[in-house]
Formats: C-alpha cells, sequence, structure tokens
C-alpha cells in the first residue's frame, strides 16, 4: 500500500477519550490489555495493565526498574516481566489478581538484557543475557512452564538486547548492542572504543549463530527491533560516537548482504538526537519511537526513507492493536493513532499517573 493511499481502515472518526483503546474495526474480538513497566509519581517502579477504557487495571510493584514484558498467550491476564540491564530478575505477573506468580532469577554469572521470546510451540523461553566475567552475549533456553535453565547459546556478540522469533518458528533474531556491562557498575558502558554491534541470527535447533551483520559505525549500538510478517527485520540504534556526528540510526535485513540503512535528511537524524527506542513495523510503514528527540518518526519500508513525523514529548513505547498505534510516553501520556493515517488522522489522548519505560505489550484479558 503506498502513503498516498493509506486511509483509516474502518473510515473512522475520532473516537470519545473513554473508549481510546477501543479496536479501530467494529469487529467484535476479545478484550486486551496493554502492559507496560513504569514509575509512579513517588518514583516507585511497578508495572501496570490499563483496559479498552484507558483505565488502570492493576499495577504491581518491582524490585527495581522493568523493561520489556512479554505475553503469555496460553494465560490470558498473566505477562512476563524483564528486569532492565543489569539487573538479574524476571517475574510472570498475574494482573488479573496483581501479584507474582513466579520469581525467574539469572544465574550467578548473567544478568539479564530486558528482553525475552517463546518459542512456536511455546515450550521454551529464550532470554538475552551478559555472561558478565566473560565478556560473552548469551541466549539462555528456559522450560517455559517452570522457568528452569536448559542450555545457554552464544548470542554472536556483546550486550544482546531485544531478541524475536522468525516466521520460520526455527530461527531467532538478536540486536547485539555491542556494548559491555557489569552489575557492580549499573548503566556504565565498559567498551566504548572497543564494541563491536551486530545483528545476528540463531538456529533454535543447533544453537549455533547462522549469519551476523554489523552496522557502518562500530558505535552504532543496535538494541531494539521488529520483525514484518515477511521476515524483513527492522532495528533501532544508539550512537554512542561523538555528539556532533550524525549516523543513520534504522536500518533493515532481509537477506542482504549487509545491513539497509533507512535515508532522512541531516536535519531529521539531528532530530533523534542519536537514539532510538521501540519500533512497530505493519506493511509498508514503519514507526519508530525517538525519546531523546521527543517525537514518533515514520518511514516507508519500500523506499527505506523518512517519511515524517509527530512530536510527542518522552515518547517511549510502542505497540500494534487492530489498526491503531498506541505511543506512551515518560510523562503519563498514551496516544493512539490510526497507523495508516498517523500524521493528518485523530489521535485519542490519555493521561495518567504513571511515568512509562521503553515498551507496551498487548495481552490477553481475563
Amino acid at each position: 500500500m503506498s502513503l498516498s493511499r493509506r486511509q483509516f481502515i474502518c473510515g473512522a472518526s475520532q473516537a470519545a477519550l473513554a473508549a481510546w483503546l477501543l479496536p479501530a474495526c467494529t469487529t467484535q474480538k476479545a478484550e486486551q490489555w496493554l502492559v507496560s513497566t513504569c514509575n509512579d509519581q513517588q518514583g516507585q517502579s511497578m508495572a501496570a495493565a490499563i483496559n479498552n477504557q484507558g483505565q488502570i487495571v492493576s499495577t504491581v510493584k518491582l524490585p527495581a526498574r522493568g523493561h520489556d514484558s512479554l505475553a503469555l498467550p496460553h494465560k490470558p491476564g498473566h505477562a512476563l516481566v524483564f528486569a532492565r540491564r543489569p539487573d538479574r530478575f524476571a517475574l510472570e505477573i498475574d494482573f488479573i489478581n496483581a501479584k507474582v506468580v513466579s520469581h525467574i532469577q539469572s544465574q550467578q554469572d548473567t544478568h539479564f538484557y530486558g528482553h525475552g521470546v517463546f518459542s512456536k510451540d511455546r515450550q521454551y523461553l529464550f532470554t538475552t543475557e551478559n555472561q558478565y566475567d566473560k565478556k560473552r552475549g548469551l541466549v539462555v533456553v528456559r522450560d517455559a512452564q517452570n522457568y528452569q535453565v536448559l542450555d545457554r547459546y552464544d548470542s554472536g556478540g556483546i550486550g544482546p538486547h531485544e531478541i524475536a522469533l522468525m516466521p520460520d518458528g526455527n530461527t531467532l533474531v538478536i540486536a547485539n548492542g555491542g556494548i559491555e556491562t557489569h552489575p557492580n557498575q549499573p548503566r556504565k558502558k565498559l567498551n566504548i572504543e572497543s564494541m563491536r554491534p551486530n545483528l545476528a541470527y540463531l538456529d533454535i535447533n543447533s544453537g549455533k549463530i547462522t549469519a551476523s551483520f554489523a552496522p557502518p559505525d562500530k558505535q552504532l549500538s543496535l538494541r531494539h527491533l521488529s520483525v514484518r510478517h515477511d521476515g524483513a527485520v527492522f532495528v533501532g540504534a544508539q550512537y554512542q560516537g561523538p555528539k556532533a556526528s550524525i549516523q543513520p540510526l534504522v536500518f533493515s535485513h532481509h537477506g542482504e548482504q549487509q545491513l539497509q540503512a533507512f535515508h532522512a535528511s541531516q536535519a531529521q537524524l539531528f532530530k533523534m538526537q542519536q537514539y532510538t527506542a521501540s519500533l512497530v513495523v505493519k506493511d509498508s510503514l514503519l514507526c519508530v519511537s525517538c525519546p531523546r528527540g521527543s517525537h514518533l518518526s515514520f518511514w516507508d519500508t519500500t523506499t527505506h526513507s523518512y517519511i515524517n513525523q509527530q512530536p510527542f514529548r518522552d515518547v517511549s513505547g510502542l505497540a500494534y492493536s487492530d489498526g491503531s498505534l498506541l505511543a506512551s510516553s515518560g510523562k503519563g501520556l498514551l496516544k493512539k493513532l490510526n497507523y495508516f493515517d498517523p500524521i493528518t488522522g485523530p489521535a485519542g489522548i490519555n493521561t495518567l499517573a504513571l511515568k512509562f519505560d521503553n515498551h507496551m505489550t498487548m495481552i490477553d484479558a481475563a
């Protein structure tokens, strides 16, 4: 679908604020909740579930700041919540009853990197972790029922961050950020001058890396990604080099010999402030959140080029739901846009007393 033809899927006009999260189409579907890690106004780290009316269903306190979450399709109302690096916890949370039902601890020589994904048959959980004393990135394989560690694979680099399952069901794609970290030095980046980021593909059956692709500059830390239904991978970077250096920050890969940089003007790249967060792709439209640049950026995956942006102060998480793009901010705002007309189409806004983190996940409600 070309940009000029994008329009409302259902021709819907602006929805009432109270129904800001309702599906864009009229087809009745099971209710979904939005899950995100966040802080309250007092700075307490927590995870929250929000219903179709934009109301908080429940919140659960976290031992420290969280990062991403993962839906449990076989357990409505439940999600896994992962610690932000370099912490060691992941929690299965029952948002129906607002309680933690399972506590996953990383092994003594590793810490989590904030992301995980299930196998196609949901028998296994794969998490990105750091074996910090050996400066080695890992994909740790766990039993999805009891969360016991079954195996550990090399991630193909240092600092593995977001991980996703490819459409073939047999391959994982990993954004290796290239940055060395250690739990004794929280948030400190230990190898900026020697970092080696890459996008790596891992065969689940063998546990081996089958291919990896480096960005054009070694200080372009690849962090977050989104996989389209046809196997195209889109990845966002966070540049660790000189402040005055303007670099491409959005890339794709779909069988090529190298990563494909998306094109944008120097002015637009400057506005992104060397930092991307969440990515969501649907058909030929890619949305990338730029928290430091305080805007949502939109990109055409056919031409690999920048389209437009929408201002959104301290934007963080993104999710796609039934034709709608949902975006959160560190200021407690939740925005709903029509995904295929995000610039000129109407938007719904809701404000909650929460400061949202970088990711959102849709889960089936009870």
